[in-house]
């Protein structure tokens, strides 16, 4: 009889400990599933869109021409640094401050003037994430470069824009400009393609 009820309390204390075995494990799966949840960053689609249609508006305010308006937009960040390409969309630059960057613009914009130029961008293919106050955007955009004799040098490029909301809407604090295909000149409405050098 002792034996018996020995086993039968061995039996229950076995079974007690894999019922709390099997209870710590659900409760740390919970944890960890409830963790990974928690840790993915929660986009906001009208937060995307409104950041999307910023860089859209980044962009016409660009091709007319108003660089004081562009400057008030790209406010830059001293540590995150900026990687543009020089006005041969060839070159890589570094830009590491907000002065770096407005000093680029005007070297970018008197370099055109000097060639009797101008830029304008087409309107890229883009997508935007976003949260209520930071987003990113990756854009496929054509860059062309257009002289008073009709000569226009079309460049294709990859672009990634990290934007931050603030009291004034939208602004953005760091980019990364690439090449994103073999440049092309048209001229009398014929296009050429341009060797990897960027000889015109």
């Amino acid at each position: 009889m002792a034996r018996k009820l020995l086993g039968i309390r061995g039996g229950i204390s076995i079974a007690l400990f894999f019922l709390a075995a099997a209870t710590l494990l659900w409760i740390a799966s919970a944890r960890t599933n409830g963790s990974t949840a928690k840790d993915v960053v929660q986009w906001d689609d009208k937060a995307s869109k409104d950041l999307a249609a910023a860089l859209h508006s980044m962009h016409e305010v660009a091709n007319s021409g108003d660089m004081k308006a562009l400057k008030q937009l790209l406010v830059g960040d001293d540590a995150l640094v900026t990687f543009e390409l020089a006005a041969d969309n060839a070159t890589p630059v570094s830009l590491r401050s907000k002065k770096e960057i407005d000093a680029f613009i005007d070297q970018v914009n008197e370099g055109a003037s000097a060639q009797q130029g101008a830029f304008t961008l087409d309107m890229p293919k883009m997508n935007c994430r976003a949260t209520t106050t930071f987003g990113v955007c990756t854009e496929e955009c054509t860059v062309r470069f257009k002289t008073t004799d009709g000569t226009e040098r079309v460049d294709h490029l990859f672009g990634t824009a990290t934007g931050v909301k603030t009291a004034d809407g939208w602004k953005w604090v760091q980019w990364h400009m690439s090449v994103g295909g073999r440049p092309e000149t048209v001229k009398a409405g014929q296009a050429t393609t341009v060797n990897a050098s960027h000889g015109h």
